[in-house]
């Protein structure tokens, strides 16, 4: 019998079990510190969801509004204890962020990827798309978007 994995929204009481998950992954380039987890816990815990069975957090997906685009939610952080990976994990947490992109009202998802994970994010609904006007002068960037059909501008 498999255990159930539940997603919520992260607590400071989970910051332990995600420092695990950073120290259990060596392919991270950027690991992030308990300090940067904390800041995002107390400020943006709506878009910061974690995943665990009944025992153990097994995963958390990072997502915060954007600066530039204020009514995108950017990813931060997608990351799975390699215990877990291959099984879908990553997929059932971008379609819960999904999910709370539409619940609150947001325009859409976007992220820079590593093109060895182009195509995953690809699979899980995501399109490869030129951003103008980034944060690193008046050039453009290539982001990957995903656009809530939901999405209700104001008017």
């Amino acid at each position: 019998m498999e255990i159930p994995i539940t997603i919520r929204q992260a607590t400071l009481s989970d910051l332990e079990e995600m420092l695990a998950i950073e120290e259990a992954n060596p392919s991270l380039e950027e690991a992030l510190s308990r300090q940067s987890l904390e800041e995002s816990i107390r400020k943006i815990a709506g878009t910061f969801l974690v995943a665990g069975d009944e025992n153990q957090l097994v995963g958390y997906v990072l997502g915060e509004e954007q600066s530039i685009h204020p009514k995108w939610i950017e990813i931060k952080s997608l990351t799975i204890h390699p215990d877990y990976w291959g099984q879908g994990l990553g997929t059932l947490l971008l379609a819960a962020l999904k999910q709370v992109t539409v619940e609150l009202d947001y325009q859409g998802i976007l992220l820079q990827s590593p093109d060895e994970l182009l195509s995953y994010f690809e699979m899980n609904g995501f399109v490869e798309e030129e951003v103008t006007g980034s944060h690193y002068g008046s050039g453009s960037e290539w982001y990957l978007t995903w656009a809530n059909p939901f999405y209700q501008e104001e008017i």
